[in-house]
């Protein structure tokens, strides 16, 4: 079986860092590990959603639409956005409640989406959904917003909308980082949180 993760959010966020360590975590506990990434639209603010497929046999690095097993969203308003790849049978969101307008709403003076229009239109495709503020508790807990991704990795596993071992996460979070020691304090903030 393969396990489908859409890793969907801005520029600046954080996405392509979430997606290696979900990667190297799958690779050191013997998965075969496809994906692909989209570069290049972070430096004008867009959106960049990430593929991440790990099993046994993977043979294509892009999720089908409709077969995400975890739709993993570092911006609430990308959640929605990338709903073609959601089951409602089959798919979990994770989103973090921490809102990038996007530059061009910003500039045509567009209304960003209330919390609660984003969960109803996410929910016809979502199995189980965990909206949390994890960028303003590593804000405060730890004086930085942008360990949010890595505090979504432990609710993630803690909530069982990620199968792999955490250890395997701290594991990644070491060989990938210089200074690991807030993005594994963000990421047991994240295995402490139930939803």
């Amino acid at each position: 079986m393969t396990y489908n993760v859409l890793i969907a959010g801005v520029g600046g966020e954080g996405v392509l860092f979430t997606s290696v360590i979900i990667a190297r975590a799958a690779n050191f506990e013997g998965y075969e590990v496809r994906g692909t990434q989209l570069h290049g639209l972070a430096q004008r603010g867009g959106a960049i959603p990430t593929h991440i497929r790990f099993g046994k046999n993977v043979n294509s690095p892009l999720i089908p639409r409709m077969q995400a097993d975890l739709l993993f969203a570092l911006e609430p308003l990308e959640a929605a956005r990338f709903c073609y790849f959601a089951g409602r049978d089959r798919t979990n969101f994770l989103v973090d409640t921490y809102p990038v307008k996007p530059v061009y709403a910003n500039i045509s003076g567009q209304e960003y989406p209330s919390y609660e229009k984003i969960k109803q239109m996410i929910e016809p495709f979502a199995k189980k959904y965990i909206f949390i503020d994890a960028s303003h508790i590593c804000e405060q807990k730890l004086g930085d917003p942008l360990d949010g991704n890595t505090m979504m990795l432990g609710v993630a596993v803690a909530n069982g909308m990620l199968p792999l071992k955490k250890d395997s996460i701290i594991e990644a979070l070491k060989r990938t980082t210089k200074e690991p020691e807030d993005d594994i304090k963000a990421f047991r903030l994240g295995l402490d949180y139930k939803d």
